[in-house]
């Protein structure tokens, strides 16, 4: 009997394992479809920590991608990225872009809006009817690390942290500001953003699109 319950137990972990797979898959072989490419097949020095693929990491909690961990753009965007990471490494040669997101798919961004909507965060995801440049494949959600992998300080980022802390992280960042440190830092990650070609969006440090929303909207698909 013993035997049998357990056959049962890995016949049930290969299963959920399977799907995993099986749904990671359908992510990446959906931005593969719509001509996207991984960021490491342009350069593999940039580093990639998707937080929508992570539960912890994101305020969400939820593995919005299935475990995926590689970031996905449009071609051109991915060159731009690889070229802010050059500009980067002749400043600072022990820095590294890290990517915390890349390419979504439109059903992710709708999760994400109905969770936020009627809350102070709602206007960090786009309004999904409308579409977010992550849709498009050209924006990138992108921090600083050092050569150890540890996040350069950049103030008040509403990721890897628990809700709590994050709603403690803004409350102390609209009562007190930004460090010197902080402001130099975030001024250095959009310095060489801009020098790439990026588009920075006023509210979100983090967030960059890599052309303007009506060119993506005329050259590229959503991806669902």
């Amino acid at each position: 009997m013993p035997s049998k319950i357990l056959l049962s137990l890995v016949c049930i972990f290969l299963t959920f394992s399977a799907k995993a797979v099986s749904d990671d898959m359908s992510i990446e072989k959906q931005f593969i479809q719509a001509g996207l490419i991984d960021i490491h097949s342009i350069d593999p020095t940039i580093q990639v920590d998707l937080v929508n693929s992570n539960a912890s990491n994101n305020i969400f909690r939820e593995n919005f991608y299935n475990g995926l961990t590689r970031a996905y753009l449009q071609e051109e965007v991915a060159h731009q990225l690889s070229l802010a990471q050059s500009i980067l490494k002749n400043i600072h040669p022990d820095y590294s872009i890290l990517i915390m997101d890349a390419a979504r798919p439109r059903s992710v961004s709708r999760k994400m809006f109905e969770k936020m909507q009627g809350t102070r965060f709602e206007h960090y995801v786009a309004h999904p009817d409308s579409g977010s440049m992550h849709n498009y494949g050209v924006a990138v959600d992108v921090t600083l690390v050092d050569n150890l992998g540890n996040r350069i300080d950049m103030g008040f980022i509403p990721f890897y942290q628990n809700r709590f802390s994050v709603y403690f992280g803004y409350a102390y960042y609209k009562k007190f500001g930004l460090s010197d440190t902080q402001k130099n830092n975030r001024q250095l990650l959009q310095d060489i953003m801009l020098q790439a070609g990026f588009i920075p969006l006023s509210h979100e440090w983090w967030h960059f699109d890599g052309i303007h929303k009506d060119i993506a909207r005329e050259r590229f698909n959503i991806i669902e």
